[in-house]
């Protein structure tokens, strides 16, 4: 017992000893040691309080801060209050937040909260020198999520019997952020939610990346995925002028930085997303043209129907890549209505207003009842409609002609017309209209239709085949080459270019 008290007598001596004779000179000796390192000026430090003061003095008083934040527990206040003492900080120049020593959380909202106050500042350092350990961890994951300069004050000459670094041999530290190390993991993680279609997800990780990554060259080609990501939100979205904007901002960048970096990724992407702006550029007109209610004029005009088609055709194979049949099924009878609406547009018919008086007829052998008047022409028109509806719904007695017509009742006219898309080789193509409505009532049970079930995979696999076929066949009667435009619009994965590989930290 007489032992104890002698040590701590002589801790406590010591300890005077170095505050009254030796700090003043290990301030001198740190500053004049490390301040080369300082090359910028400091306009906020966070400090992370321990049990000692004299580390957290120096690094004050070579960074000279405009405004410090301390994270301190109830044990450490006194520490605090020495080195607010010491350092002679006037109260405008510091704030003071209490931790729980052991809960990181509280950390990680202190140092949120200054940030966002502070605005976001660029000279911010958080020195992580004192504090429990979980206090320091806590303090340094911050600091590599919000991207500030880390620093600690450390020493190879450690006196172990006083607790304290030989006196002049502090030196301080600085710390990269660990996505110097750890980049390309986060940079895959970031690839595995573009591969599954979750662009919002990719994007907001990327915005991160590409700011904090050290390499210059990486950033840039992490900024190019950055914005095709964001070109397919907004096109998936259907928010079409966005998507233009941002791809033809990503075009120019390729072909910019093609010229010294031809190896960059995406590179041997740049016709296939030059292509892509092109169709872009016609969806983004269709906005302002349906705010003009120009809905037929859409319809029949090839720039912007073929494009408009393919994208739902193409979002659907991505919904059930994602196994959202549902999503697929609501996108793929969508895709038909616009197969069924642009064929009856040939014949001067919309479906959302359909004035039959003013059909012009195409058929080679309905070409002579072009000079029918208005009446004829919707008498016409009842008559062969009710014939072929007798045919598909023995009971019916219904001869009324609907000003806005369903999807069914659309492939009904089109057969009366003797339109391409409904002969199947029957003289009545009675057994196409059939498979229509047999499809219809599938879409029908699903819970994003009429029913309340989901579609189950089985029956959206029918479903598609069977619009794939369709498709197919109006591509063929219009002159559309399938493969090739599919080709064109199908969205590019940036882990397919050969030059993925070269995203290493």
């Amino acid at each position: 017992m007489q032992l104890e008290r002698k040590t701590l007598r002589q801790r406590k001596e010591a300890e005077l000893f170095y505050a009254e004779k030796l700090m003043k000179l290990v301030e001198k000796t740190f500053i004049g040691k490390n301040k080369e390192k300082v090359t910028k000026q400091v306009e906020y430090l966070i400090i992370s309080v321990g049990t000692s003061y004299e580390p957290l003095v120096l690094s004050i008083k070579l960074f000279q801060p405009h405004r410090i934040l301390f994270l301190y527990t109830e044990v450490t206040e006194v520490i605090l209050n020495k080195i607010v003492s010491y350092c002679e900080l006037d109260i405008t120049r510091f704030q003071k937040c209490k931790v729980h020593e052991t809960n990181p959380l509280d950390i990680y909202r202190e140092i949120k909260q200054a940030y966002l106050q502070w605005g976001r500042p660029e000279k911010l350092y958080i020195d992580f020198t004192g504090g429990t350990k979980s206090m320091s961890a806590a303090a340094a994951m911050a600091g590599a999520v919000i991207d500030v300069q880390m620093v600690y004050v450390g020493t190879d000459d450690y006196l172990v019997d006083f607790r304290k670094p030989y006196p002049g041999s502090e030196t301080l530290y600085y710390i990269d952020n660990p996505l110097a190390v750890f980049g390309d993991l986060e940079i895959e993680k970031a690839m595995v939610l573009f591969d599954r279609a979750n662009f919002s997800g990719a994007r907001e990780k990327l915005a991160i990346l590409k700011e904090q990554i050290p390499d210059p060259n990486l950033r840039q080609q992490l900024n190019f995925i950055y914005l095709l990501a964001e070109v397919y939100e907004h096109w998936d979205a259907l928010e079409f002028a966005y998507a233009y904007e941002v791809v033809a901002r990503l075009e120019h960048e390729l072909k910019r930085d093609s010229r010294l970096h031809s190896t960059f990724v995406l590179m041997d992407y740049i016709r296939k997303i030059e292509q892509q702006k092109n169709i872009l550029e016609s969806l983004r007109e269709i906005p302002g043209l349906l705010a003009e209610r120009k809905n037929l004029m859409i319809l029949r005009d090839e720039k912007y129907m073929y494009p408009l088609m393919f994208t739902m055709y193409s979002n659907a194979l991505l919904r059930e890549n994602q196994e959202k049949y549902d999503m697929a099924t609501l996108l793929l009878y969508r895709l038909l209505e616009m197969i069924e609406q642009r064929r009856l547009s040939r014949y001067n018919l919309y479906v959302s207003k359909m004035v039959y008086e003013n059909i012009v007829f195409c058929s080679e052998q309905q070409r002579k009842y072009n000079d029918f008047s208005g009446l004829q022409k919707r008498e016409w028109m009842k008559e062969a409609v009710y014939e072929i509806k007798k045919q598909l719904f023995p009971k019916t007695d219904n001869r009324y002609l609907s000003e806005q017509v369903s999807l069914v009742e659309g492939f009904i006219i089109l057969t009366a017309l003797e339109d391409e898309i409904c002969q199947d080789g029957k003289i009545t193509g009675l057994m196409k209209l059939k498979r229509i409505r047999s499809m219809v009532f599938l879409r029908n049970n699903s819970i994003f239709a009429h029913g309340l079930g989901p579609v189950l995979k089985e029956d959206y696999l029918r479903f598609r085949l069977f619009i794939e076929e369709i498709f197919q066949e109006f591509c063929q009667i219009e002159g559309i080459n399938f493969k090739e435009y599919l080709s064109d619009i199908t969205w590019v994965n940036p882990t397919k270019s050969r030059y993925y590989s070269k995203l290493e930290v």
